[in-house]
């Protein structure tokens, strides 16, 4: 029963998360589903450890949920009158890739801070000057996700 609990409680976070713009706290989790927040809570564990979400350190309410992130970031996502926020570029275009819309991503170049808009139509980014650049492959991510 607790993968299809944690399937669930998984496809529910991703759901409200798309709809609101925001991350839905553990308790409107369980509001939603009709469940006690500590079996809700208990799957929001098991799926940070299977790495499928990350949990804020204290709180333990939802910090991401790829390529969603909970917080304000760098890379600010605006589709149709949802904004969302990506822990890096790859998330922020993978927000508009997830919703199936078009979208534009508002970001600062990290090493001189100007200023970046990259807009996406018909699943293409339009052309921007500049580069898309990934310190780290990709494999290496996760020994510090947040900061990655």
């Amino acid at each position: 029963m607790p993968e299809s609990l944690d399937t669930q409680v998984r496809v529910e976070l991703f759901r409200e998360f798309a709809q609101s713009g925001r991350a839905p706290s553990a308790g409107r989790i369980a509001e939603l589903m009709g469940m006690p927040e500590e079996e809700i809570r208990s799957a929001l564990e098991r799926l940070a450890t299977g790495r499928a979400i990350v949990l804020q350190p204290y709180s333990r309410e939802v910090l991401m949920a790829n390529p969603l992130f909970a917080v304000p970031t760098p890379y600010l996502v605006r589709v149709g009158n949802r904004s969302f926020f990506g822990a890096c570029i790859w998330d922020a275009l993978g927000i508009i890739a997830m919703l199936k819309t078009d979208g534009v991503v508002e970001t600062s170049c990290p090493c001189c801070g100007e200023a970046m808009r990259i807009t996406v139509r018909d699943n293409r980014p339009a052309p921007v000057n500049g580069v898309i650049h990934f310190a780290l492959p990709a494999k290496r991510w996760w020994e510090n996700i947040v900061f990655t």
